[in-house]
């Protein structure tokens, strides 16, 4: 059966914004100073069901560059598998912030060269400037650690994998990233998570410069056990279009667990029914 964990309940935030969006009077922008970094005003919560084309479309914005008719088959198929992937365990978060922010972070980001951003669709439509903008998100699982030698010799639920990290080009140099992966630290206090997992592009240095602020070290790709998990994921030197990753890690204990043997894992899946997610194979009662 599917390890059960525990899990922020959806919707439910889990980095606040440093400075109120809404004053007492309803005014967007409550704090002292109305010069107020944007990033003051993002918000990290879990994501819910409802979310999901927002979070597909976000990342069909980072990471491709379709036609129309792909961007719509993008969109449904990964809707699909967003679903698929939380009824398994997987978590999303999301950054955002009030919609009628978005003219001024697409102008902090440049993306216009220096052309004034104006969001028509909030002009058109007033009501929509009390709606969120979700500028960022990022996906946590353990999928990725299963039938793997990292995934055997550590106590199953002690590691989470991070993947998806997503920014939208229009939401850049405003602190998103850095307070998704506050987010994330926030999710594996409460998973009781011992140690996180990502890979990164050795040549994206905008990325590990965030990982590393993050606490994240790097792992020796040479070790056995992580080669073997990277090539599981086809994320070895030169297997995705001649790229190259590195391998980061972030404990949350000084002292992270390791199995040994198969007895160890045996033990520590004990009055549980871990046994065979922390093997790798079905035991037999």
């Amino acid at each position: 059966s599917i390890q059960q964990f525990l899990d922020p309940y959806p919707g439910s935030i889990l980095v606040h914004p440093r400075v109120s969006i809404f004053s007492p009077d309803g005014v967007v922008g409550g704090g002292d100073d109305p010069e107020d970094d944007v990033s003051d005003r993002i918000a990290v919560r879990a994501a819910t069901p409802s979310d999901d084309v927002d979070i597909a479309l976000l990342r069909l914005s980072v990471f491709s560059d379709f036609t129309p008719d792909l961007r719509r088959k993008f969109c449904s198929r990964s809707c699909e598998v967003l679903a698929h992937r939380r009824n398994c365990g997987a978590t999303c978060l999301v950054a955002s912030v009030e919609r009628s922010l978005r003219p001024e972070v697409v102008n902090r980001s440049g993306r216009y060269g220096g052309v004034p951003f104006v969001d028509y669709e909030v002009e058109a439509h007033p009501k929509r400037g009390s709606e969120e903008w979700i500028i960022g998100s990022v996906e946590c699982s353990v999928h990725e650690f299963r039938e793997t030698e990292l995934g055997r010799r550590r106590p199953w639920g002690s590691v989470l994998y991070v993947t998806e990290v997503a920014v939208s080009p229009e939401a850049r140099r405003c602190g998103a990233g850095g307070l998704l992966m506050q987010g994330v630290d926030e999710l594996a206090v409460i998973r009781q998570v011992e140690t996180l997992y990502l890979h990164v592009d050795v040549t994206n240095h905008v990325a590990l410069s965030m990982y590393e602020k993050a606490g994240y070290r790097y792992a020796d790709k040479s070790h056995p056990v992580f080669e073997e998990f990277t090539t599981s994921l086809n994320l070895h030197d030169g297997a995705t279009k001649g790229r190259n990753h590195h391998l980061l890690y972030k404990d949350f204990t000084d002292r992270p667990t390791w199995l040994d043997t198969i007895d160890d894992a045996l033990r520590e899946s004990r009055g549980d029914e871990r046994v065979g997610a922390a093997l790798g194979f079905e035991v037999p009662p």
